[in-house]
């Protein structure tokens, strides 16, 4: 009995949740074991990447352990700490010269340790627009007022990480306008911003497009936007390849489409990996390149079924809540977690290249953390419906 009570304690909200989530852990240490073999040979230290990752997985567990003590109606009260210390801190990279890692200023470096400010940005724009949008209710649905709101919040944040990482602004800005609605935003308005939206991407390629190779300098922004524009020529690109002639010349696409093909049914199994040395980031950017190639078409179907199943708790968990905030909350959490791996899956079998870990099982750390703390509100929400179920 004293051991029930003691898994009730640690495990409380969503028992699917939590199964779906330590399957997920226990791939990423799988995977990025395996996909770190160029950090190990870099380092000649065996055991140092996994061990630090598998770190990071546990004071992850300790960080959903810890948010899960709390109701949302506390844990409501920390969006905008994570809001304002993210918008600090990509202001501040932006200026920083020690910031700059891989030609994008993304990180900060404290000496100690080295975070993303762009992850606790996303965190505290999810929260507070949650927040907007339950503060912001009539009998129609979602006042005009509320887009004005999350736009005063997150347009600055939001044109920052375009300029450091397309894709990243591309998976907020999609949620919070998927999460406006899902709670009935006016249509006229979100036509609006749909049209708006729709047309400074035209003129945003149409610049790129034009802009003369001539501007890529170091690792500079210019640098960046030929990269964007060699990006979208290739996507463009339907050509023929004679494989005859093609040349690979340290090419991660080619290498990941290698991995693919020759991984079939059931792959060629975890460690087993041949195309992990010669993809530059296969432990993060690629790592569901490595999952098909070890794990094979049924593993990495099973992988994208967890991330639907993700999905489909945190609507479950939205219908079961009374009030708006949580249950938008959970929404916005489902949709900005799912969206990611998504995108990364696509990246790994798609037409382009860009840096987006697969949540919860890429290597990282700010990233790890912030999905950890994601999950632990997921559960905070499923705990404080269950009990309000199992009351009446």
């Amino acid at each position: 009995m004293k051991v029930d009570n003691i898994k009730e304690r640690l495990f409380q909200g969503d028992k699917i949740i939590w199964i779906v989530f330590f399957i997920i852990c226990a791939i990423s240490g799988v995977e990025v074991f395996s996909a770190t073999s160029r950090q190990i040979s870099d380092s000649g230290s065996y055991w140092s990447p996994v061990i630090r990752h598998l770190m990071f997985l546990a004071a992850g567990i300790f960080i959903i352990w810890f948010i899960n003590l709390y109701s949302i109606d506390q844990v409501k009260k920390i969006g905008k700490y994570f809001y304002l210390a993210g918008v600090a801190g990509i202001i501040w990279a932006q200026f920083d010269s020690s910031s700059q890692i891989n030609g994008s200023a993304r990180w900060i470096s404290l000496g100690f340790i080295t975070f993303q400010p762009m992850e606790f940005v996303k965190l505290g724009l999810v929260m507070l627009t949650a927040k907007i949008i339950a503060g912001h209710q009539d009998s129609k649905g979602t006042k005009e007022t509320a887009l004005i709101s999350i736009l005063k919040l997150g347009l600055l944040p939001i044109l920052i990480i375009l300029k450091e990482n397309l894709s990243t602004a591309f998976i907020l800005s999609l949620t919070l306008f998927l999460m406006l609605f899902i709670a009935k935003a006016p249509w006229k308005q979100m036509l609006k911003v749909v049209g708006i939206c729709t047309a400074i991407g035209v003129v945003g390629i149409c610049a790129i497009m034009l802009t003369p190779d001539s501007v890529a300098k170091g690792d500079g922004f210019g640098n960046k936007v030929i990269t964007w524009k060699n990006r979208i020529k290739d996507m463009g690109n339907s050509d023929p390849i004679d494989p005859a002639t093609y040349q690979i010349v340290d090419d991660q696409r080619a290498h990941a489409n290698m991995a693919i093909a020759s991984s079939h049914l059931i792959g060629c199994g975890p460690g087993n990996s041949v195309q992990r040395d010669n993809i530059p980031h296969a432990y993060s950017d690629f790592i569901y390149a490595i999952i098909l190639e070890e794990l094979g078409l049924i593993g990495g179907i099973f992988v994208l079924l967890l991330y639907l199943t993700l999905l489909y708790r945190c609507g479950k968990i939205a219908n079961r809540c009374e009030k708006m905030y949580p249950a938008m909350l959970a929404i916005g959490i489902g949709i900005i977690i799912v969206s990611q791996a998504m995108l990364h899956m696509y990246i790994s079998v798609g037409d382009f290249v860009t840096g987006q870990p697969l949540p919860l099982i890429s290597q990282g750390g700010t990233s790890v953390m912030i999905n950890c703390v994601y999950i632990g509100i997921l559960l905070c929400i499923s705990k404080d419906t269950i009990k309000k179920k199992s009351i009446k």
